[in-house]
């Protein structure tokens, strides 16, 4: 590219040894980010140039669809051609339009593979047109369009949906006036079907963003609906509403933070005994829906990198989310916190003794168990399991993070219990223990005594009826539980528990069980 920048009559040169290389990259999945954005500002400067053809290139470009083309490599070929587009003369962007308007006006959805991946790839470039260019610049363009994405959000085609959806976002981009009150009109219908693609095509008119102050005014418009939708039934829908709004609060921190703590303390009041609320709750049902969509919206604005001088000032408010007895709320917290230690220890550093630590040792107690019956046999069900999972994880990161602001010593009753909860807890509780093994070793041997129990229960675990898949899940199940012992076991002062003692010789005197496993484990090493 920078040749052809500075020495347009390279373009023969690069037509020659450049093009071939180029066009195959195009397709590919794994193209993305910069190498991305390098091909696109090739293939732009190559129509600048003259280095090769409009039409040439466009031909070439189109040659690239097969059946062979993943996905990704279809949205990577659609930029390449709307970026070529965008780059040439007026009158050839209104060809390539009206070739587009005779495939997709109707809103057809082929029967043959082949067909319909044309049409998806017809649907993608005017998107990314549209972002590039303003497309209202073309007399009855942006309006025909219009109409065709909500079109093919009837297609039987889950692929055609998208690529509707995928446009219609990114041509509000470079038309804004034209179809994000569309966006925003539509969502207020109740067609239930088109909600979820409606909010995927704001969530790309969010991202396609290029700074927070060109978003600034068009908040007005968004935010009501992503308000309403909050409340939204469909967890689908809601997650897609938070993504929405944890992109915003990355672009508008300062506005978005207090909209968040706004919606949380108007909902905060949620009815939820033993963790479930009522059937006949409504509001406590809508209040726990749009606490659930503030938790996840901070934690996606956490991994999307808000501002954390501006997140640190509204944290104490998300936090109070964690003393909320709702089981999806509360998860959603728990969640929340995990990223925010995880990407931002400096943001709930200060709050981790006084506000979350007391509620991470409560949930690492609780256990929310029922039967399920399932015709011939009962099953039970512990709803408390997935946040033991993410109060464990959060425990683990700051063990990492925060050394220093955790109650190491208080953690050690929670890790024990750990080694004796259900397999997936355990096998974290394995990791963190051999984690702790070269950090912080004087805790583990001050406890080591409590963790004799758990591990010779999972070490004692019988196989019963299990066989292949099922019988090699139990033997890795009881070679990381060896793992552990091993580990603890060479720890100074370790075996000056007759306990902890006793149980190793226990464990190493039964060569007919434990024999082939230890050489297995020893082999690794």
């Amino acid at each position: 590219m920078s040749i052809l920048d500075v020495c347009p009559a390279a373009g023969p040169a690069i037509k020659a040894h450049v093009l071939e290389p180029a066009l195959v990259l195009c397709t590919s999945s794994l193209l993305q980010d910069l190498a991305l954005y390098s091909l696109l500002a090739l293939f732009r400067q190559m129509i600048v140039s003259n280095a090769v053809e409009f039409q040439e290139l466009l031909f070439l470009l189109r040659q690239r669809l097969n059946e062979k083309v993943s996905k990704n490599g279809i949205y990577n070929l659609a930029k390449c051609i709307a970026v070529i587009t965008s780059t040439t003369t007026p009158e050839n962007t209104k060809k390539v339009l009206g070739e587009t308007f005779t495939l997709l006006e109707g809103s057809n959805t082929p029967t043959e593979v082949a067909s319909l991946r044309q049409v998806q790839l017809s649907l993608l470039i005017t998107g990314d047109l549209g972002r590039m260019v303003d497309l209202n610049t073309f007399d009855g363009v942006a309006d025909r369009l219009k109409n065709i994405y909500i079109g093919y959000f009837e297609s039987a085609s889950e692929d055609l949906k998208h690529a509707a959806a995928y446009s219609l976002g990114n041509a509000s981009v470079g038309s804004q006036a034209t179809f994000l009150p569309s966006i925003v009109s539509k969502l207020d219908e109740e067609n239930k079907k088109q909600q979820y693609l409606l909010l995927s095509a704001l969530r790309e008119f969010i991202h396609r963003q290029a700074g927070g102050e060109g978003i600034a005014s068009s908040l007005p418009v968004i935010l009501p609906p992503l308000e309403k939708h909050c409340s939204d039934e469909e967890e689908g829908v809601r997650t897609m509403v938070a993504e929405c709004l944890g992109s915003l609060t990355c672009l508008q921190p300062a506005v978005m933070l207090k909209k968040l703590e706004e919606l949380q303390n108007a909902h905060s009041i949620i009815e939820a005994p033993n963790g479930m609320v009522e059937d006949e709750d409504n509001e406590s049902k809508k209040n726990a829906r749009v606490c659930w969509s503030v938790a996840t919206s901070i934690k996606l604005a956490v991994a999307g990198k808000v501002d954390p001088s501006q997140l640190l000032v509204y944290m104490p408010s998300f936090v109070k989310l964690l003393k909320q007895q709702e089981l999806h709320v509360r998860n959603a917290a728990l969640l929340m916190v995990y990223a925010a230690v995880h990407h931002m220890p400096q943001v709930v550093s200060g709050l981790l003794k006084e506000d979350i630590a007391p509620a991470l040792f409560e949930v690492s107690e609780l256990k929310l168990e029922r039967k399920v019956d399932l015709g011939p046999f009962t099953h039970t069900v512990d709803d408390a399991l997935p946040l033991r999972k993410a109060a464990l994880s959060i425990f683990a990161t700051c063990l990492e993070s925060l050394p220093g602001v955790l109650d190491i010593a208080a953690f050690m009753p929670v890790l024990a219990k750990a080694l004796g909860d259900a397999e997936d807890i355990q096998l974290h509780a394995h990791q963190i223990v051999i984690s702790m093994c070269s950090r912080q070793p004087t805790y583990l041997v001050n406890s080591i005594d409590s963790f004799v129990e758990p591990l010779e229960k999972t070490l004692n675990k019988k196989p019963g009826q299990k066989t292949g898949t099922e019988l090699e899940r139990l033997n890795e199940w009881i070679k990381s539980a060896l793992r552990v012992m091993l580990a603890l076991s060479k720890l100074e002062g370790a075996m000056n528990s007759r306990k902890f003692a006793e149980f190793v010789e226990r464990v190493k005197g039964n060569e007919k069980k434990f024999k082939q496993l230890l050489a297995a484990v020893d082999d690794e090493q």
